[in-house]
């Protein structure tokens, strides 16, 4: 399961990893969803609070849910260093995306940067996306972000071979390179299995391998709006980057905004 991924070592490295830290594009487009819809938003899976803080200092109130207990503590001592005001407009809940009831109504439910492709089983998938149904106010919108498969990733061989992710410092000197591998592909499953290897130079000059393996669900464009339509959405909207160009060929992205069905017919900009 993810929480027990991300109480692992992964969480202290999430924050500073280049492949986090360096994404701002989806931070922008969030910013404009929460002023096209409004507050409160719920975002589920929100790991340290990337996407979380930055809507809270934007000036919205938000909760975010995640099932990491480890994960949220970072997220906690982040939140400790935000203003007063923003503080107070942001909060922190470990749950299970797949079952939770917050007793809550949100204008805008966002779930950001794969953690829905954690839930590898369709019920799962389900579940998800019925709880946050029950959880959206009339008129709201959910927002779901997959990447778009890439079909080698889902049998060339060379991708079981080690490669370079990215090599960074973090700010108390330990140097990290991240290669990553898939060790096996279940296409009739729609699943790889993964391993992140972090290899770490410590200021002392101590050296670490670290592994962080887990198995990541894949979807289809088709196959998302066919789970969001059982789950009682219309989509109102596809893009296939942050920029919100459209879905294409070479698009590294499946954005999706949607609306309850009692909610058809009104119109999105976003």
């Amino acid at each position: 399961m993810a929480s027990e991924l991300y109480d692992s070592f992964i969480a202290d490295y999430y924050d500073e990893s280049p492949v986090v830290s360096g994404r701002l594009q989806d931070v922008a487009f969030y910013r404009d969803a929460v002023r096209e819809f409004g507050d409160p938003v719920l975002e589920l899976g929100c790991g340290t609070g990337r996407i979380t803080m930055a809507l809270a200092e934007a000036g919205k109130r938000i909760t975010g849910l995640d099932l990491s207990e480890r994960m949220l503590e970072r997220a906690v001592k982040k939140r400790a260093a935000l203003r007063v005001e923003a503080r107070e407009r942001l909060h922190l809940m470990q749950g299970d995306m797949a079952r939770f009831d917050l007793g809550e109504k949100f204008r805008l439910v966002i779930i950001p940067f794969r953690p829905f492709q954690h839930l590898l089983e369709v019920r799962q998938q389900v579940d998800c996306l019925d709880c946050a149904r029950k959880h959206l106010a009339p008129g709201g919108r959910l927002i779901l972000d997959v990447f778009q498969t890439d079909a080698e990733r889902m049998h060339d061989p060379v991708h079981l071979r080690e490669m370079l992710v990215t090599e960074y410092k973090t700010a108390d000197g330990r140097l990290v390179r991240i290669t990553e591998r898939i060790v096996a592909f279940h296409r009739a499953e729609q699943r790889n299995d993964v391993e992140m290897i972090f290899s770490i130079r410590h200021p002392d000059g101590r050296q670490e391998r670290l592994v962080f393996a887990w198995t990541l669900r894949y979807f289809f464009r088709y196959e998302i709006e066919h789970l969001l339509a059982r789950g009682g959405f219309e989509v109102a909207a596809e893009y296939g980057n942050f920029d919100r160009t459209p879905i294409r060929d070479d698009s590294p992205e499946m954005i999706f905004v949607a609306g309850t069905r009692q909610a058809e017919g009104r119109q999105t900009t976003l």
